[in-house]
C-alpha cells in the first residue's frame, strides 16, 4: 500500500504541499498544464529549485490576473466537473473544497452552499488543492498521515480582517490532530493546507513503519532564521499493506423510513462501492423505535455513497469520520469439492494459523441446484477446508 507522511517542519500551505510532491517526483509537466486541464488558461504555473536555510527545496509559483471573483462551492464544482481529470481526482479535490467550506460555514454560521470563498476560491487555491489532488493520484497514495504541526502565532490578514493565528477556519480544520504554537511569530498552517490534512490525512503519534521510496522538500514564500521554511514529505510503501488501511464511515440515523427499504439501500451502497454497509435497531427520543444506516467507503469514493444515503434515505443529515481499519491477510482461493471447483476465503491469522471459509454465494448456488439444505452444503464444504489444512 503507497503511503504518504507530511512532516511540517514549518507548518503547511497548498503550495509547499505542491512543492513537496513536485521534489518527490511528480513530474512538473503534468502541474504546468493544470490551467489547461480547468480551462483556466489565464493562470501560469512554474516550479524553481531554491534554497531555504541550506536546505534544497522546490518552490511552486502560481500567477494569475487579479479578479473580483467570490466562488460559491458549486461554482468550484463546476470547473472540476468541466475539466480534463479522471474521476478519482475530481472526488479527491471535491473532497477539499468541501471541508474548506464546511469550516467557513461553521466559522460564519451560514450554510454550506451559501459560503462565498475568498482567499481559498482564488484561482492559486483552485491550482493548489487540484493539483495536491492529482498528485496523490500520480503516485497512487491510499494512506497519509501527519504528526505535530506547527501552527506559527501572532496574527494574519485576510479578507475579513486580522484574525488571529491559527485562522479560525484552520483551527476548525484542525481539530484532532496535534498542533504546536510557534516556533515564529507567522501563520505557518494556512486554511488550504489545513483542509488537505483535514480531507486526506490521519494523525499519527510519530512515524508509521514503511519502505521510504522517495522524499521531497517544498518552500514556503518566507524565509526564517530559525527554521527552514519547509514540507518534507515522504512517499514509502507500509509494511503492513495488507493489514491497515483508512476509510470514510457514514452514519445516519432513521425513523421516518419504511424497513423494507433498507435492505434495498444497503444493496445498492455496495452496488455503488461501499466496503460494508449495516443498519442497527436504535431507541431514539420520546421513545420512537429507529435504526442506524452505516456505510464504510473508500476514501475515493466519498461524494458518491454520502449522496446516495440522502437520495435513497429520508435523512436530513449525516455524520462522517474518517477511521483506522486492522485488517488480516486474506485471499480468494478455489478447492476441488464434490460439486465442482468451489471458491473459498482464506484468512491467516497473526500466529499463522490459516482458516478457510466457503464463500456463502457458492454456498446457496449448490444448495439450490443439488436441492440440498444449504447447512449441510456448508458443512460438507467446511469439511473438505479441513482436510485441505491438515
Amino acid at each position: 500500500m503507497k503511503v504518504l507522511y507530511f512532516d511540517c517542519l514549518s507548518g503547511i500551505s497548498g503550495d509547499m504541499t505542491l512543492g513537496a510532491l513536485v521534489d518527490a517526483g511528480f513530474p512538473a509537466a503534468k502541474l504546468t498544464s493544470l490551467p489547461q486541464m480547468l480551462y483556466l488558461p489565464q493562470v501560469k504555473i512554474t516550479v524553481e529549485k531554491v534554497q531555504r536555510t541550506a536546505i534544497a527545496a522546490t518552490k511552486v509559483n502560481i500567477f494569475y490576473p487579479e479578479e473580483h471573483v467570490h466562488r460559491h462551492l458549486k461554482d468550484i464544482y463546476e470547473i472540476l466537473d468541466k475539466s480534463e481529470l479522471n474521476e478519482s481526482v475530481k472526488d479527491r479535490a471535491k473532497l477539499i473544497f468541501e471541508k474548506l467550506a464546511g469550516a467557513e460555514a461553521q466559522i460564519h454560521g451560514t450554510e454550506i452552499e451559501q459560503v462565498h470563498f475568498h482567499e481559498v476560491g482564488a484561482l492559486d487555491a483552485i491550482m493548489d488543492i487540484t493539483g495536491v489532488a492529482l498528485a496523490f493520484d500520480f503516485f497512487g497514495i491510499e494512506e497519509a498521515r501527519v504528526n505535530t504541526i506547527p501552527v506559527g502565532g501572532g496574527t494574519v490578514k485576510c479578507a475579513h480582517g486580522i484574525m488571529p493565528v491559527p485562522a479560525p477556519a484552520t483551527a476548525l480544520l484542525l481539530e484532532n490532530f496535534t498542533i504546536k504554537f510557534g516556533p515564529v511569530e507567522k501563520e505557518l498552517a494556512t486554511p488550504t493546507g489545513a483542509a488537505i490534512l483535514a480531507a486526506l490525512a490521519m494523525p499519527a503519534a510519530g512515524i508509521p513503519d514503511f519502505k521510504i521510496l522517495k522524499t521531497g522538500f517544498g518552500a514556503g514564500t518566507l524565509e526564517f532564521d530559525e527554521i527552514p521554511n519547509v514540507l518534507r514529505v515522504f512517499i514509502g510503501e507500509s509494511s503492513a499493506a495488507d493489514r491497515r488501511d483508512t476509510v470514510w464511515q457514514f452514519d445516519c440515523n432513521l425513523d421516518d423510513m419504511n424497513p423494507e427499504i433498507i435492505p434495498w439501500v444497503i444493496e445498492k451502497l455496495i452496488d455503488a462501492g461501499a466496503l460494508d454497509a449495516w443498519a442497527t435497531p436504535i431507541l431514539m427520543k420520546k421513545g420512537r423505535p429507529g435504526f442506524v444506516l452505516s456505510a464504510l467507503s473508500p476514501v475515493d469514493k466519498h461524494d458518491a455513497i454520502r449522496d446516495l444515503i440522502f437520495r435513497e434515505t429520508t435523512t436530513i443529515g449525516v455524520r462522517e469520520s474518517k477511521v483506522n481499519r486492522e485488517k488480516l491477510q486474506r485471499a480468494s482461493i478455489e478447492i476441488e469439492s464434490e460439486f465442482g471447483p468451489v471458491k473459498f476465503k482464506k484468512i491467516i491469522r497473526p500466529n499463522a494459523e490459516i482458516h478457510l471459509a466457503p464463500e456463502f454465494d457458492e454456498c446457496k448456488n449448490i444448495a439450490q441446484s443439488h436441492n440440498l439444505p444449504l447447512r449441510e452444503v456448508y458443512a460438507r464444504l467446511q469439511k473438505i477446508a479441513s482436510e485441505q489444512k491438515t
